[in-house]
């Protein structure tokens, strides 16, 4: 009889063989794909690898074709000079991508929830993006669009925010497998070693375990800005109690012209400024001094708005509207009785509003409102980011632009809501729970994603659910800290489904 002893050492030798055969295999099998892509290359296919990503320019650009998309193709490639490089040779090579976490496609697909880009044979999905040196190994960091890319229905819409991209998962990952332990067995040279042991140590200076999203495709970026403004002065993290959470979902880049002229950003409002540069002290330029961000980064991020981003509009609904049915509901918004113009604004049907600006208190979970403290205001003031804006305490969210309303799912700032049917019914019937994984199929009727991918799951009831998946990240759960989905009570002035439906119908158009 083998002993408990000898058997677990026969496994683990087992799995250990395992594994030296996968990283052989694959090694040898995918190590010629780890060589420079030259941007030449990725610009003489660009036309042919966007051809099926759904995108829609503003028609009143007056420049020529040629120059939006070149634009587009510098923005979509955009590395922020970033100092966090993550070699190819670690998702070829390594034994614990291939053979624990799976191919390649698996890991960026399905684990870290990015969209594929299956028309380009070399950049594996949107939002990733090559180094650019030729003479340095293969290398890749990500960029905006890893959160601003989601895929509905099988078909990329660039600009719509992530359905199911977990940032915490990628996160913890690349930390594994650029640790000492696993660098050791990269079947490459020293320089990609090297490349590993520096991202890695990034990765883990920069971590704060306020900056970790509670579910996946909510984003935290708002909180790690305050980590960031706070750590370059100090050289140190500020306490944990200091760093709010306030997950939220990623919003559309098209509300971008909708929300200049008023010049406040994010759910709430609080950056006063002329382009939303929080961003540039996320994730972009990790462990470099400010003289970085103010030559670097903050420049490129306002070129990218004036070439790209404020050009974006909607995307059109891609199926079937009852017109008859629309046309109703667009008298109910505008009505007196119902009201949502007077704080949503006035749709031209052309992907264009005339926004107010209104950011309100209606209710709403308020962790997200919690996030901009006195010490993260103070931290900004402290910044180069001062001079270009301030940060200001707001006192309620935005009642949000609804240009590509449909798209923009699901509901409410931080995404508790999972389709436009019953954010605008009774409350009470909104889910508690539901499969972030089914974000990517959409559900027509009701506008919003499928609550759950596995049809199972729709047989049982919501405390069998909660019971289940009530701490699965895959999952969202209202019982979370910051995940009530609560408020924008709209129910009593709509009163019946039938205004419901031709609301629901009309807001498709916009």
């Amino acid at each position: 009889m083998i002993s408990p002893r000898a058997r677990s050492a026969w496994a683990a030798a087992s799995i250990v063989a395992t594994l030296a055969a996968a990283v052989l295999l694959v090694s040898r099998g995918t190590r010629a794909s780890v060589r420079y892509v030259s941007r030449d290359a990725l610009r003489a296919s660009f036309a042919s690898d966007i051809r099926n990503l759904v995108y829609r320019w503003d028609p009143a650009d007056p420049r020529p074709e040629a120059e939006r998309r070149a634009a587009l193709f510098e923005f979509m490639y955009q590395t922020y000079d970033s100092s966090a490089w993550i070699p190819q040779s670690v998702f070829d090579g390594n034994v614990v991508t291939q053979a624990v976490f799976g191919d390649v496609d698996t890991i960026v697909g399905e684990k870290v929830g990015l969209v594929l880009w299956r028309e380009q044979t070399h950049v594996p999905a949107f939002g990733m993006a090559p180094g650019p040196r030729p003479d340095l190994p293969l290398r890749w960091t990500v960029n905006c669009l890893v959160c601003h890319t989601a895929e509905i229905d099988g078909v990329a819409y660039l600009g719509a925010g992530t359905k199911t991209f977990d940032d915490r998962w990628l996160g913890e990952a690349l930390k594994t497998l650029t640790s000492e332990r696993w660098r050791s067995v990269i079947p490459v040279d020293a320089s990609d070693r090297a490349f590993a042991a520096e991202a890695n140590r990034i990765l883990t200076s920069h971590h704060h375990d306020k900056i970790d999203s509670l579910t996946r495709a909510r984003s935290t970026a708002f909180a790690a800005s305050h980590v960031e403004l706070f750590l370059r002065p100090h050289g140190t993290m500020p306490p944990v109690e200091d760093v709010g959470r306030g997950d939220t979902k990623t919003p559309p880049l098209w509300h971008t012209a909708a929300k200049m002229p008023s010049g406040r950003w994010y759910v709430d409002g609080s950056f006063h400024g002329r382009f939303p540069l929080m961003a540039s002290s996320m994730e972009l330029e990790k462990d470099r001094p400010f003289d970085a961000l103010v030559t670097s980064v903050i420049p490129t991020i306002k070129e990218e708005f004036a070439s790209v981003i404020r050009h974006l509009r909607p995307p059109l609904y891609p199926y079937k509207v009852d017109a008859t049915l629309a046309a109703r509901g667009k008298t109910l918004f505008y009505s007196e009785e119902i009201g949502c113009a007077r704080c949503h604004g006035a749709y031209d049907g052309a992907g264009n509003v005339e926004w107010p600006g209104v950011y309100k208190e209606v209710g709403t979970d308020p962790s997200r409102l919690d996030v901009v403290s006195d010490k993260f205001i103070a931290a900004f003031d402290q910044s180069p980011l001062a001079s270009e804006g301030r940060l200001v305490r707001s006192q309620g969210y935005a009642a949000t632009p609804l240009t590509g309303v449909w798209a923009n799912y699901p509901y409410l700032h931080n995404g508790s809501v999972p389709t436009l049917h019953h954010l605008l019914g009774p409350v009470s019937e909104r889910p508690a729970i539901f499969h972030v994984r089914a974000a990517g199929r959409f559900d027509q009727t009701r506008v919003g994603q499928q609550l759950y991918l596995d049809p199972v799951h729709g047989t049982l009831d919501e405390g069998d659910l909660l019971r289940r998946f009530g701490a699965d990240r895959d999952w969202f759960s209202t019982a979370r800290p910051g995940a009530g989905n609560g408020g924008h009570n709209v129910w009593p002035r709509i009163r019946t489904d039938a205004n419901r439906r031709a609301l629901i119908e009309y807001l498709k158009t916009m």
